[in-house]
C-alpha cells in the first residue's frame, strides 16, 4: 500500500478540483425582469408584469465542454506524474500524466455537460402594457397559450386576478 502524503495528497486536491469542472444545470432566462415583487408591480389597479401568454415552445439547452477540465486535469495528472521516477524517468512520468490527466480532465467535464443538457420551455408573454417578456425555464409551470400570468424573475406565475 502507499503511504507516500505527497502522492496522496495530490490524488485529493485532484479528486476535489475535478468537482470544478461540473457543469452547472441549465439555467432559467428571462429577457424582461425587475426587481418588484407582484405586489409591488401593481399601481393602482394596472400590473405592469402580468400579461398573456401568447405562444409555448419547448426548445433545447446545450451546455458546451470549455475546455476547462482539460487544463486542470493535465495540471493534476502533471503534478502526480512528477511524484514517480527520477531524472528521465520523472519527465516521461510528468508528461504520461499530463496527457492522461487532460483526457481524463476532458471527459469528465463532456459527460458532466451532457447530463446537464436537456430540454426547456419558452413562453411567450404579451404584457398588459404592450411589450412583450419572453421567459425560458426548466420546469412546465402547466400555462398555456390564453392563459393569464405574471412574470416573477426568471419564470411564471399563474395569475389570480385581483378584484
Amino acid at each position: 500500500m502507499f503511504l507516500n502524503k505527497p502522492l496522496i495528497a495530490t490524488l485529493l486536491v485532484a479528486a476535489f478540483s475535478l468537482q470544478g469542472c461540473v457543469a452547472p444545470p441549465p439555467r432559467q432566462h428571462v429577457v424582461y425582469h425587475e426587481g418588484a415583487d407582484q405586489d409591488q408591480a401593481y399601481s393602482g389597479r394596472y400590473c405592469h408584469r402580468c400579461g398573456t401568454v401568447r405562444d409555448v415552445d419547448q426548445v433545447e439547452l446545450r451546455q458546451g465542454n470549455s475546455g476547462g477540465g482539460a487544463v486542470l486535469g493535465a495540471i493534476i495528472g502533471g503534478l502526480i506524474g512528477n511524484q514517480f521516477g527520477h531524472g528521465g524517468g520523472r519527465a516521461a512520468a510528468t508528461a504520461v500524466g499530463v496527457v492522461g490527466g487532460a483526457a481524463v480532465g476532458n471527459s469528465v467535464e463532456e459527460n458532466n455537460a451532457r447530463a446537464a443538457s436537456g430540454y426547456a420551455w419558452r413562453y411567450h408573454v404579451e404584457l398588459d402594457d404592450g411589450r412583450w417578456a419572453t421567459v425560458t425555464q426548466v420546469d412546465n409551470s402547466g400555462v398555456h397559450p390564453g392563459d393569464r400570468v405574471f412574470v416573477r424573475g426568471d419564470h411564471l406565475e399563474p395569475l389570480r386576478e385581483r378584484r
